[in-house]
């Protein structure tokens, strides 16, 4: 096997890695109804949430501090979508940041291929 077939393959595995990530981008907004959805139960489910074992008294954020239902609700939602925010400005950045260095990647072998020729 030549130099060329071995490039040529890593210009066509580089060339999927590039389809891959465009295709995987924006996953939030993507799958925005079901992150909605995932939220509003998170934010209901949250307070009222009390971990570990039932015989063990465990008591809930509703029951440790005197804010009302609906305040913690709020604040669940508030906390929910900051992490929700906090994770597509950093997945858009790394998903950036990926495909530049595939197109560097892929201009440079296609420059080595035409070169071999």
């Amino acid at each position: 096997m030549s130099v060329k077939y071995h490039k040529e393959k890593h210009l066509q595995a580089t060339k999927y890695k590039i389809e891959n990530v465009i295709r995987q981008q924006d996953f939030l907004l993507k799958h925005r109804w079901k992150v909605i959805a995932a939220g509003i139960v998170f934010s209901f489910w949250a307070p009222a949430y009390t971990p570990g074992h039932y015989s063990l008294k465990r008591t809930s954020i509703l029951e440790k501090t005197d804010y009302t239902y609906l305040k913690l609700v709020m604040l669940c939602a508030s906390v929910y979508m900051v992490f929700c925010l906090l994770y597509h400005f950093s997945s858009r950045y790394q998903d950036k940041k990926k495909l530049n260095e595939l197109k560097k990647l892929e201009k440079r072998l296609e420059k080595e291929i035409s070169e071999l020729d």
